[in-house]
């Protein structure tokens, strides 16, 4: 079975990064699939303030995306900095090497913290920074463990579905990727679905 067939994202209608989400209920949706992306739609809202350090203001986000060997993260997402260099679509390699993204992979558990830390590191083989999220109201036994986190640089970070608020307790610069290939790789299966990322589509 190829990569490209392990892909589980929603097909893109639409170049409003927020659409790239399901818009309702799927059949068979659990809790965690709903906080998932009631998740992802804030912070698709909220990217931009949340990396207020970060000039990379264009964001494009993907849902249960399968990198082979590496598990299946709940959200990716491709930040890029919008500027003239981008003045048509581009192949993967001129994507990386002259707008230079970064690639983010959450992993979203409402419990299980430690499964959840595990899963997430496996992320950082193909991403830049890898998050765990878990609600506000179940994330205080991984906070005891914070230092664990930091350690072995996956994110925590905190969503509160009332106030749809994130609250990052720790987030990893962006870093290289265990393994380049894998990026590039993951990076084209959001291009294949994306109408928003301006990286050229393979059939």
């Amino acid at each position: 079975m190829t990569i490209s067939k392990l892909a589980i994202v929603p097909k893109i209608r639409f170049h409003e990064p927020e659409r790239n989400l399901p818009g309702r209920r799927p059949r068979g949706s659990t809790a965690e699939t709903r906080f998932t992306i009631k998740f992802a739609k804030v912070y698709i809202k909220k990217h931009i303030y949340i990396h207020r350090r970060s000039k990379k203001n264009e964001t494009s986000c993907a849902r249960q995306l399968a990198i082979n060997g590496f598990g299946i993260a709940d959200i990716v997402s491709v930040s890029w900095e919008s500027n003239k260099r981008i003045k048509s679509m581009l192949t993967v390699d001129e994507f990386l090497n002259n707008v230079r993204p970064t690639v983010r992979a959450f992993e979203v558990k409402l419990s299980n913290w430690r499964k959840g830390l595990t899963q997430a590191h496996r992320y950082r083989y193909f991403a830049n920074v890898a998050i765990l999220v878990m609600p506000n109201n179940k994330i205080s036994s991984a906070l005891n463990y914070l230092n664990t986190f930091k350690k072995i640089n996956v994110g925590l970070w905190a969503f509160d579905v009332e106030s749809q608020r994130i609250i990052p307790y720790y987030t990893p610069r962006p870093s290289s990727a265990l393994m380049t290939k894998h990026r590039r790789r993951a990076i084209q299966i959001i291009a294949n679905t994306s109408k928003a990322l301006p990286v050229v589509q393979k059939p």
